[in-house]
């Protein structure tokens, strides 16, 4: 896939692992990790590629492209200190925000997002909508934005101590893109599978069979 110029691939990969017992963005999927897996399907999208996380984050290099790593200022601050760290050193116009622990996303559906934010002078995010029926639960990841609002959204959410995704979002001019839209692309909706416990491992390897 062609990649769109001024796009910044941003892999949160901080937290403890805590409900998964160990390092988790180490743990193997089809002979890859799951960080070298999101790092994989961000690069068809994005020129740059910035890892952050807590402690000093371990990446891949990709296709001979450097990749940038920003250890957190506070150690395990959480993915939305590690979103405003990296958004500070972003000077793309447009960035692409997934976690570490996302091992299937569909670059499509990733490319999908950015060309509906880069049209719109009116957006500053896009997410995807919950395919999930009656859900009232938001998928804020993985999330499309704008840099320069984004880095000032979340330089504000940081001050004022919130550091939920899920609110960020509502403090910058956002859309959904419809699920019927985004599953004509990942049916199996992919997109949105991440893994926080052992058993959802477990899961999507039965599914890579």
């Amino acid at each position: 896939m062609t990649r769109r110029p001024g796009v910044t691939a941003i892999v949160l990969a901080g937290g403890r692992s805590s409900r998964f017992g160990g390092p988790k963005l180490e743990a193997e999927l089809g002979g890859a990790t799951l960080l070298e897996r999101a790092i994989r399907a961000v690069a068809s999208v994005a020129d740059e590629i910035v890892v952050a996380g807590s402690p000093s984050p371990v990446a891949v290099e990709v296709g001979g492209r450097p990749i940038r790593l920003v250890a957190d200022a506070q150690p395990f601050a959480g993915p939305m200190a590690a979103l405003a760290g990296a958004l500070r050193g972003t000077e793309s116009a447009l960035a692409i925000v997934v976690g570490g622990d996302m091992p299937a996303l569909v670059p499509a559906v990733l490319a999908t997002m950015l060309l509906r934010l880069a049209s719109d002078d009116g957006l500053d995010a896009v997410l995807l909508a919950n395919p999930v029926e009656d859900s009232a639960a938001r998928q804020v990841l993985p999330l499309a934005v704008r840099v320069a609002a984004a880095s000032a959204a979340a330089a504000t959410a940081m001050d004022a101590g919130d550091r939920s995704l899920g609110r960020f979002v509502d403090r910058v001019r956002s859309m959904e893109i419809p699920s019927a839209e985004w599953l004509a692309l990942d049916p199996a909706g992919r997109t949105l599978l991440d893994v926080d416990l052992p058993a959802d491992l477990e899961r999507i390897r039965n599914e890579f069979r």
